[in-house]
């Protein structure tokens, strides 16, 4: 064995079953509010109960179980949900947040983002090497505000050279972004996919509805991706919320079902702070939550991602590299996956340093995840104890600069000097130094290097200026019925 194998669990297969039988409870007796007329439409004729008026179905367990029996993949054992949810391609890689925000270095305050931000972090995604997708790291407020999702995506296609996407607001920013999908990567390419997310208690409105189906009727796909939160709209009990977080995603999955399209399952519960009523990002019940989700979600046969590796630390400290630590191995070691860093606090803002720190503990956990400890005659190193000898020292000897690239991890931001050889440097924290790395590689690839040719280029810019020729497309009608 040489990578670690473990897989933590925190519900047996009796509290898995009752969180599933205790949903399709509230899914018929509840029920959910779609006010999607062409959804309510097709549920009508697939057996669940709808009211017109107020768009609220009550959906029968047997169709929500025929969706599911449909959708669900294989369930797979404690080693291959992690090989396969934590070592796909035997690498960690994070993705960067989007925030309406961002806090620059030293600041006591935050500023609404520009489109200079997201061109600074577009080169820091590009760069930094556990960071495996690109997003604007802040909605940029310099644009109309109705097509900033637009604006977004057309930046990320001209200088992104890793996967990126966007979080989308109508569905005029829709069919936009899937024609500037096509130019930048092909008409035949993969279509581009919508994060569909309720906005309240059992309830998904129009618009995203809306925006779903344009994606799914376009040769795409949705990923369910809701938000429950202890106290808020979920239960305070962290059983009740995964019964809402479970709610939300077979709601979605039933609408995905009845269209034909792929399922998804997504663990991103939260829980409340119980003082100031926000959402708590580094709670240890965000730790629980997580674990739970992963273990639900993959009880469905699908692969997870839970909202860990976050913080409410709103600067780079001892709280939020502790939040940030315990939650990320722990939810890895549950085989699930997360995404989203650069965050300040719980969806504050973003921040370059912080995105540099946590490319530099993404590199820190692939170390330990993907080398684990090999044991062969070359690393047990009988040979190389004896030539040493007793009261030896193996610093300078041939083994040891054979096999120390693959045993020395060595940080770029993280402090790992004496007192004295630290405090003559400067004395600097780790928030210090990222800011510093920020700096060096803004100074040596900023502005972004283009990554299409010049024909796609003009392709996408004639996109662009039809969109702001006619803002009007991004006004969204409504769906209700």
């Amino acid at each position: 064995m040489n990578h670690i194998r473990a897989c933590i669990e925190v519900l047996d297969d009796r509290d898995l079953q009752r969180i599933h039988e205790a949903t399709l409870d509230v899914l018929w007796r509840t029920g959910c509010r779609l006010p999607h007329r062409r959804i309510l439409t097709r549920l009508a004729e697939a057996g669940a109960d709808v009211d017109w008026a107020t768009g609220v179905v009550h959906l029968p367990a047997a169709l929500v179980v025929e969706a599911m029996d449909a959708l669900r993949g294989e369930r797979l054992s404690r080693e291959e949900r992690f090989e396969q949810g934590v070592l796909r391609g035997r690498r960690l890689t994070i993705g960067p947040c989007n925030e309406a925000n961002i806090v620059d270095y030293g600041a006591a305050e935050r500023r609404r983002g520009t489109t200079e931000d997201v061109l600074k972090g577009l080169v820091l995604c590009n760069k930094l090497s556990h960071v495996g997708s690109a997003m604007p790291l802040v909605t940029p407020s310099d644009c109309p505000a109705a097509m900033a999702d637009v604006y977004g995506y057309y930046l990320c296609a001209l200088y992104s050279a890793k996967p990126f996407s966007v979080y989308l607001m109508s569905p005029g920013a829709a069919d936009a972004i899937m024609a500037l999908s096509a130019a930048r990567y092909g008409p035949e390419a993969r279509r581009p996919a919508y994060l569909l997310e309720p906005n309240g208690a059992l309830s998904y409105d129009d618009i995203s509805l809306e925006l779903a189906l344009r994606f799914v009727e376009a040769g795409g796909s949705f990923h369910i991706g809701p938000m429950a939160m202890a106290g808020l709209d979920a239960p305070v009990t962290l059983a009740g919320t995964l019964v809402l977080q479970n709610a939300y995603n077979w709601i979605g999955n039933v609408v995905a079902f009845l269209w034909g399209a792929s399922g998804s399952w997504g663990g991103g519960a939260h829980a409340a702070d119980m003082r100031s009523a926000l959402c708590s990002f580094g709670s240890p019940n965000q730790l629980l939550l997580g674990l739970g989700a992963a273990q639900l979600g993959q009880w469905y046969g699908f692969a997870v991602s839970v909202n860990s590796a976050l913080t409410d630390a709103c600067v780079p400290d001892f709280q939020g590299g502790f939040e940030k630590g315990v939650s990320a191995l722990t939810a890895l070691l549950a085989g699930a996956s997360f995404g989203a860093q650069g965050i300040v606090g719980a969806d504050q803002g973003s921040s370059l340093e912080q995105l540099v720190i946590d490319n530099e503990w993404a590199s820190y956990l692939d170390h330990v995840l993907s080398h684990g400890v090999p044991v062969d005659d070359a690393t047990l190193a009988v040979d190389e104890i004896d030539r040493a000898g007793i009261l030896g020292s193996h610093i300078a000897s041939e083994h040891t600069v054979r096999h120390m690239r693959q045993t020395y991890w060595r940080s770029s931001i993280f402090n790992h000097e004496g007192f004295d050889a630290w405090a003559e440097r400067g004395a600097h924290d780790v928030y210090a130094r990222a800011h510093q790395q920020v700096e060096q590689i803004l100074a040596e690839h900023y502005p972004p290097a283009l990554q299409v040719s010049d024909a796609v280029r003009a392709e996408l810019d004639a996109i662009m200026a039809g969109a702001r020729a006619h803002p009007e497309r991004f006004r969204a009608e409504r769906y209700t019925p």
